[in-house]
């Protein structure tokens, strides 16, 4: 049977219910799953056990996993999966990837060849205040866009790069991470692409601009793409355009990068522990 589905935003989200995903959902319940993906940009499951390996095995059947490379971080035995969050090994170490300053609108695939990527997190654990993951779709953006900002934005190209935006992130987060090596910042060279594109799937018309990776857009001096870029975010992200989620342990929820924005928002570590597993994938259609 098709999965039951509850709407939790007028423009992006929508909540999946009875539904185990500690084991295999058959075809019928996967495509349901991938319809919701795509029409609502952001899923959530709730009420989830889910081990890593049945996290990673989901992911594979959206495409194919992009291994992060912030290694140290790996799920022991399951590479797809990494740990953000706030919790530490025995020595005193890291045990995962801890980003204070994770509240930026931004698309984890903005600085990838291919743009069509799922990211997948599940709630481990979870702190009494704050940490809330906030969404925006972009084909509602684009809808609601006046006129002439459309018309300045129609056929530009846009330029991302990982880099810059892993930079920020470091030189805000001190010892939170290990730094990238030359040959692993080789990997990630800046990556242009249409700035209004049409879903692969749905044809909905849509901006795809991620903020803080922002290089460029071909028409523009750089001050003027910056502050384009912060015009569109800014419309993007109107107040009554965002959805919130508030973390629960066991929520699973992923989302679709060409369609969305996401930022995290601020949380208060001195009241429990946060932990995370993140996992993406490159969905591929035909």
């Amino acid at each position: 049977m098709p999965l039951a589905l509850r709407p939790l935003h007028p423009d992006v989200g929508v909540e999946v219910l009875g539904c185990d995903l500690s084991h295999p959902l058959d075809d019928e319940q996967f495509q349901s799953l991938l319809d919701a993906y795509h029409r609502h940009s952001v899923v959530v499951v709730r009420g989830q056990s889910l081990a890593a390996p049945a996290q990673a095995g989901l992911l594979r059947r959206f495409g194919t996993p992009k291994i992060s490379q912030r290694k140290e971080f790996h799920v022991p035995g399951t590479p797809e999966i990494g740990r953000v969050g706030n919790t530490r090994h025995p020595d005193g170490t890291p045990s995962a990837f801890l980003d204070r300053y994770g509240n930026l609108w931004h698309s984890d695939t903005a600085s990838d060849q291919h743009v069509d990527g799922v990211t997948m997190l599940y709630c481990v654990m979870t702190p009494q205040v704050g940490g809330d993951t906030l969404f925006a779709s972009m084909g509602r953006a684009y809808e609601t866009l006046p006129a002439d900002l459309k018309a300045r934005i129609d056929g530009r190209t846009v330029v991302h790069n990982f880099n810059q935006h892993n930079d920020y992130l470091l030189a805000r987060n001190p010892g939170s991470a290990q730094p990238l090596s030359e040959a692993d910042r080789a990997k990630w060279p800046d990556r242009e692409h249409e700035l209004v594109q049409r879903h692969p799937v749905t044809g909905r018309p849509l901006y795809f601009i991620s903020p803080t990776l922002v290089r460029g857009i071909s028409g523009y001096s750089d001050e003027q793409a910056q502050r384009l870029s912060a015009e569109l975010v800014a419309h993007a992200t109107r107040p009554e355009a965002v959805y919130r989620h508030k973390w629960q342990v066991g929520d699973l929820v992923f989302w679709d990068n060409r369609a969305s924005l996401h930022s995290a928002s601020p949380a208060d570590y001195q009241g429990g522990q946060r932990l995370m597993h993140r996992g993406y994938a490159y969905v591929h259609y035909a």
